[in-house]
């Protein structure tokens, strides 16, 4: 028989009622937003035209140009996102999808090379319609490198963790999702909703993204992402990244402003070109690192085989910003998923959308 003590610890004791634990109440409370906000996004404008919203017929040259413009920046930024694997692109796939890794960073005057290897599994449950899926990932990372590419400030996504995320609307212009699940490598629980939203300003796509996490030891999370895209050409595209996390167990906040041009070479080989800047405000608002990176990636005779060659010039804070060569050396193996080949049917960055007529001039993209 347990004792008294113990008796009165529990929710139910004797006629008193007592509050479920505080990871109840905060899931709890996370439904109820997720809820509404389900509602709101439902109850929202169409994305698509042909609907009451966008009456078929009722556009003139430049709504078609313009609409073709924002539908090339999206066919292009999920190009990259699915080629690149980006956490963009995984976080909002619902599809069955196995992702094997390994890699090795090397870094000049440091003698023990930097070995990370990576299994993440996600599997779509049936009669769901790819709303709820099932996931497990698993990464050993040494945390060495924190400004590099192993350890950006958005990597605290599910690494080392098993969940399940279900999604309340996922389109182009939005996409709403809540995660819960346990981290492996602390055995804590988390849970919290992800938002995106898209919007189009002429040649220019902003995509906002704001994700919530509540981890039973560590607390609140809260990361934030701007994402400002264009098409400088049909081969070119520009990406400048605002990223910065915020964490109860921390003191202060970090930032990374990120600007990147990808290249596409061929329909299996692309190369990013980015500049990572982090700061911290906390003890002080400073500079922490500065990274120069070029990200090299292409896909090999089978379409499930990926390497990455990545060379990278670093300057950091405590080490007085004295220049560091390094360079990533990475080789993936991608099962499912969202076949990138499906789509861009093998042209530049999914050209082929391109609706105007008479294919008026459009300022940055080259129309050759």
């Amino acid at each position: 028989m347990p004792s008294a003590t113990k008796l009165s610890k529990l929710p139910f004791s004797g006629n008193e009622y007592k509050w479920p634990p505080t990871c109840m109440k905060t899931g709890l409370y996370l439904l109820i937003i997720l809820a509404a906000l389900s509602r709101w996004v439902a109850a929202a404008e169409p994305d698509l035209p042909g609907s009451d919203a966008y009456p078929p017929g009722d556009y003139n040259t430049a709504d078609r140009v313009q609409r073709s413009i924002s539908e090339n920046i999206n066919s292009a930024a999920r190009w990259i996102d699915s080629f690149f694997d980006d956490e963009r692109f995984i976080a909002e796939d619902a599809t069955t999808k196995l992702r094997l890794g390994e890699s090795v960073f090397l870094e000049h005057d440091d003698s023990s090379p930097e070995y990370k290897t990576k299994l993440n599994l996600s599997i779509d449950i049936p009669k769901t319609k790819k709303r709820l899926r099932v996931f497990i990932a698993s990464e050993d990372d040494t945390n060495k490198t924190p400004d590099t590419l192993f350890n950006r400030v958005e990597s605290s996504e599910e690494t080392s963790a098993a969940g399940v995320q279900f999604f309340a609307k996922a389109s182009e212009k939005r996409n709403l999702s809540l995660t819960t699940g346990i981290k492996l490598d602390s055995i804590e629980f988390f849970i919290g909703p992800r938002f995106r939203r898209t919007f189009k300003f002429d040649t220019w796509n902003l995509r906002f993204t704001q994700r919530l996490r509540w981890f039973t030891s560590k607390g609140w999370e809260a990361t934030t992402r701007f994402d400002y895209e264009r098409l400088l050409s049909e081969k070119l595209f520009f990406r400048h990244t605002v990223d910065g996390r915020w964490r109860e167990e921390d003191d202060g906040y970090r930032y990374e402003i990120r600007p990147s041009i990808i290249q596409q070479l061929h329909s299996k080989k692309a190369i990013e070109y980015q500049w990572n800047t982090l700061f911290k405000t906390s003890p002080n608002h400073r500079l922490d690192s500065s990274v120069l990176l070029v990200r090299y990636r292409r896909n090999l005779k089978r379409k499930w085989l990926f390497y990455e060659i990545n060379p990278q010039i670093a300057l950091r804070n405590d080490e007085d910003f004295e220049p560091k060569a390094g360079i990533t050396f990475q080789i993936e193996v991608v099962f499912g998923g969202k076949d990138f080949l499906k789509r861009r049917n093998n042209k530049p960055f999914g050209a082929d959308r391109l609706e105007p007529l008479d294919k008026p001039a459009l300022p940055g993209f080259d129309q050759t």
